[in-house]
């Protein structure tokens, strides 16, 4: 399997572009929602489009810093103002470009494509293998969905339009007794 195109929908589910043993070209188009290992694949890429997209919050910070904020709560980090929404192969998955959104300061989402990288040559990126190795996880995750249904589990919606657990019918519940039963005990004859 070949990827040309992998993407999350806005929906939550996979798109898929790429070419099987056969040399098709097949465009899949998941109807299921992704499993959490997918989109935390996905999630990994963020720092990578981070300093190759040159964002401020990349400026002269090391891969291993911006890869550490994914656990800080700091306003100002990769992982609150970047998304990763697709990632596009070229020449037999030898070269990649990543696409995401930024969200602005002032309200507003922009949408940041990066320059293509050349994952064989190291020359276009300095953190070329970490990037290879976050994109092969990501290919990964992409096959188990497709090839072996790995998909996340949808939360159950129960239907309740025709009955009403509140309403009772009047013969379903017994009469009460107009007079209340005495306890105690008996009172003891006299001799």
């Amino acid at each position: 399997m070949e990827f040309q195109k992998i993407q999350i929908s806005k929906q939550n589910t996979l798109n898929v572009t790429y070419k099987n043993a056969d040399g098709d070209i097949i465009q899949f188009a998941g109807a299921n929602i992704v499993h959490k290992d997918l989109k935390d694949a996905m999630f990994a890429i963020i720092p990578h489009l981070a300093i190759i997209t040159e964002q401020r919050e990349a400026y002269n910070v090391p891969l291993n810093t911006l890869v550490a904020q994914r656990i800080t709560d700091e306003q100002d980090n990769v992982y609150k103002r970047l998304t990763v929404e697709s990632i596009s192969f070229s020449q037999a998955e030898q070269k990649v470009s990543i696409t995401g959104s930024r969200i602005l300061t002032k309200a507003g989402v922009i949408s940041i494509t990066s320059p293509t990288v050349n994952l064989e040559d190291g020359d276009d990126y300095q953190h070329n293998d970490e990037l290879a190795l976050a994109i092969d996880a990501v290919k990964y995750e992409a096959k188990e969905y497709i090839e072996d249904r790995k998909w996340g589990v949808k939360q159950a919606e129960l239907d309740f339009r025709d009955v009403d657990p509140f309403k009772v019918e009047a013969g379903e519940v017994p009469e009460a007794d107009a007079a209340p039963k005495k306890r105690g005990r008996k009172a003891k004859k006299s001799a």
